[in-house]
């Protein structure tokens, strides 16, 4: 996990809880978190610092997940750096056209652990 010392993850999410269960383990595993609890403010934040990855929800306040996918793809900064999205929605169709726009992959909150969300973000970073 040495590698992953330096590596800073922009997680734009508005629930605590899940910036708790995923966030922290991100931390915890030496990853350097920023927290959006909004789109707007998320994309403000992406522009402004260099990621290494973006960690998205899809239903939030400002703007939806779609949309800041959308922008992150658009902007000269940021299109090349990988989209993980995590979502509450198993929406079949959602997930198909996340993963069209571009996303690296897409997570069901519910259907994933923090371990496995880890070693997926780490298998993406690699």
């Amino acid at each position: 996990m040495e590698q992953m010392q330096s590596k800073k993850i922009l997680m734009i999410e508005d629930e605590d809880v899940f910036i708790d269960i995923f966030g922290k383990k991100l931390e915890q595993a030496g990853f350097e978190i920023t927290y959006a609890k909004n789109g707007a403010w998320g994309i403000k934040e992406a522009l402004a610092n260099r990621y290494d990855l973006f960690l998205i929800d899809m239903v939030m306040p400002a703007m939806s997940g779609e949309e800041i996918l959308e922008k992150l793809k658009m902007e000269e900064e940021t299109k090349n750096i990988p989209i993980v999205v995590l979502s509450a929605s198993v929406d079949e169709e959602t997930q198909k056209k996340v993963m069209e726009m571009g996303a690296a992959d897409f997570f069901v909150k519910t259907h994933i652990t923090p371990e496995e969300l880890l070693e997926k973000i780490s298998q993406i970073l690699a």
